[in-house]
């Protein structure tokens, strides 16, 4: 895990700039250059354990740069179980949220989908927060066969997405009152209307 000094001299992005990736391009330019040791692109991915915690309590501040409600971490890969029981909650894999990675016709990769609940499996309230795991195909990583270093970070090493799904609010009766209100108080310019338009002057 990063400490609080390496976060703090974490580089970012320039100003305009999001840091946003495709599923390929995470695989094969962060997180196949991170395992080879090579130079990412943008060394803007913390690392950290995102199974540690719930998500709400991870360091998001850590990360910098990326779109809103949306953030990106090295981790170590999630367990293979059905559900990851946490304090407060537990991660459970969305099965239509899986899949393999293709890059340049080849599999790169590979994704899984966490959905976040609050209490006890299988019993639990469904949260707002999802991560999308990613892990390279051994295939992908030309290694020799006595580098073990290499082959545990293969086997270990992932790139994690979390994401955080707002719903949109709901619009209640005085929302629409107030609406209705500021249409009403809107000029309407002649050069605006045409002959369809359902106002008459």
């Amino acid at each position: 895990m990063a400490s609080a000094g390496q976060a703090l001299n974490r580089p970012t992005l320039p100003a305009g700039y999001r840091f946003s990736p495709n599923n390929d391009d995470l695989i094969v330019y962060y997180l196949k250059r991170k395992i080879l040791g090579q130079q990412l692109p943008a060394d803007v991915i913390p690392t950290t354990d995102v199974y540690a915690s719930s998500p709400d309590k991870l360091p998001l501040d850590d990360f910098k740069g990326g779109e809103a409600n949306e953030w990106f971490f090295f981790s170590n890969r999630s367990k293979d179980d059905d559900t990851i029981a946490l304090d407060g909650g537990y991660y459970e894999i969305d099965p239509e949220g899986a899949g393999p990675i293709t890059w340049e016709g080849k599999i790169v990769g590979y994704v899984k989908t966490l959905n976040f609940y609050q209490g006890s499996s299988p019993n639990g309230t469904e949260t707002e927060w999802m991560v999308e795991e990613f892990r390279i195909n051994p295939e992908f990583v030309p290694i020799n066969n006595n580098d073990r270093s290499t082959r545990e970070k293969i086997e270990n090493l992932v790139a994690c997405k979390i994401s955080r799904v707002q719903p949109e609010p709901e619009w209640n009766s005085q929302m629409m009152i107030e609406y209705c209100a500021y249409l009403r108080s809107r000029p309407i310019h002649v050069e605006d209307l045409d002959a369809n338009s359902q106002f008459q002057i």
